[in-house]
């Protein structure tokens, strides 16, 4: 069995896997898994010519990425009790899978440090502790924060976050578009406003809940209204945006009447204004 299985998902990539996966079939004992989303490039075909001891899923009629999906597609299917969750685009150094076998331990989860932006959502944890908390969260969609959120539900799942060096992954520089290419909302910002008030929303969910994942589709309930709110306010010019949600009735004392209380929580998303310049401050 292979100590670690490299999980990476591809969707109009191939350019960058061409030269990635290479490095990833070729670190000892390790086993590859490539997510075919659909991609245009005919990712599965070319991974199982040129590299058939790569498992590969294919996944069709998905034309809008969807990276949570793809990641535990992936996932799913690996040996390894450790997980490298790795973007397409991230180049491993020879060294990685020796090094990292020194670096595991029961109970965290690894990310690079110093971390390059473009290896932001590439890490490592053991399988149990992604499958504990179920693995990234498929409410999400489009671009930001479905790799925040799983950082934030292993912290919340005792799983501490530890690191290795940085130099063992290298991102390929690419633009913005190309990230963007094949989601539904192409406004990176306005993709980022939408994720990261939901994953606040539903952190506290949570934890009101006593820190317990809420069912994936009430996720999806609560994912719809937010974005639903945040488009309808971009609409309008404004970046900020507000949504109640309504907590399960209880009462902490016995009820004896005919009384009993409902409670609402209200969430504000609002721009961060930059500091005025100090007294002195050249303008």
């Amino acid at each position: 069995m292979p100590d670690i299985s490299f999980v990476t998902t591809c969707k109009g990539r191939l350019d960058h896997l061409r030269q990635t996966l290479p490095r990833m079939a070729a670190q000892p004992n390790a086993e590859c898994i490539v997510v075919d989303y659909d991609c245009p490039d005919g990712t599965a075909d070319w991974v199982q010519t040129n590299y058939p001891a790569v498992k590969v899923v294919r996944v069709a009629r998905a034309p809008i990425f969807h990276k949570p999906a793809a990641h535990n597609l992936g996932a799913a299917i690996a040996s390894a009790p450790w997980l490298c969750l790795i973007d397409a685009d991230i180049l491993v150094s020879e060294l990685f899978s020796a090094f990292i076998a020194r670096t595991m331990e029961s109970g965290c989860y690894l990310r690079p440090s110093p971390i390059d932006f473009g290896a932001y959502g590439s890490f490592v944890c053991a399988r149990k502790d992604f499958e504990a908390v179920e693995g990234f969260d498929e409410a999400f969609e489009g671009c930001g924060y479905s790799d925040d959120d799983l950082y934030v539900r292993l912290g919340m799942a005792g799983v501490r976050a530890a690191s290795f060096p940085g130099e063992h992954f290298a991102a390929i520089p690419h633009d913005h578009e190309s990230r963007t290419r094949y989601y539904e909302i192409r406004d990176r910002p306005l993709n980022h406003r939408i994720n990261f008030f939901y994953a606040n929303i539903k952190h506290d969910l949570m934890r009101q809940a006593g820190g317990g994942n809420i069912p994936l589709a009430s996720r999806r309930a609560i994912y719809g209204e937010v974005r639903r709110v945040v488009l309808a306010q971009a609409v309008n010019g404004n970046a900020g945006a507000k949504l109640e949600v309504s907590l399960p009735v209880s009462s902490s004392v016995p009820r004896r009447y005919e009384w009993e209380v409902h409670r609402k929580w209200v969430f504000s998303l609002a721009k961060i204004l930059p500091p005025a310049p100090a007294s002195g401050d050249a303008t």
